[in-house]
């Protein structure tokens, strides 16, 4: 399997785990919950953290698999009915 589809599939699987997880949530979760939870947090040292599952929930939001809501002073994301 060429690398472009290993990384496809993998992007896959993480966004089904992303929407898995959002299905146990009816009240939603914000990035940080998501990304400890599913362990993708980042290791990265500066003050920008978790990318990789920004950029997931990104791809879900443009294609209409999950939205965000604004819940007080929180903005969770939570599936798209």
């Amino acid at each position: 399997m060429k690398p472009s589809e290993r990384a496809k599939t993998a992007r896959c699987e993480l966004e089904q785990a992303i929407l898995d997880y959002l299905k146990t949530r009816p009240n939603g979760a914000i990035n940080n919950e998501i990304a400890k939870e599913l362990g993708l947090e980042s290791d990265f040292e500066g003050r920008q953290k978790n990318y990789l599952s920004y950029s997931l929930l990104g791809g879900l939001l443009s294609s209409g698999k999950i939205k965000r809501v604004i819940d007080g002073g929180r903005k969770p994301f939570i599936l798209a009915t």
